[in-house]
């Protein structure tokens, strides 16, 4: 997985700017019954988008399991 991280710029009372590395992503620990079922409620939020369109579950399913691991 790529983790992807953002430089932000803060500006001290010195006047001079200092860089900060800050990640978006944050690191949790899920255990196997907690991220299946944020996995579950993801891909159904997906569906519920999609119009309730029939056919893609496999594909929700593992589009949500990539938004949860990167959540």
């Amino acid at each position: 997985m790529r983790q992807v991280s953002s430089v932000k710029r803060t500006t001290v009372k010195s006047g001079t700017a200092k860089n900060r590395i800050e990640s978006p992503l944050k690191q949790t620990t899920y255990s196997n019954e907690e991220f299946a079922q944020k996995v579950q409620e993801k891909a159904y939020q997906l569906y519920v988008a999609r119009g309730c369109a029939n056919g893609y579950d496999v594909e929700d399913w593992l589009i949500a399991e990539q938004i949860v691991k990167g959540s």
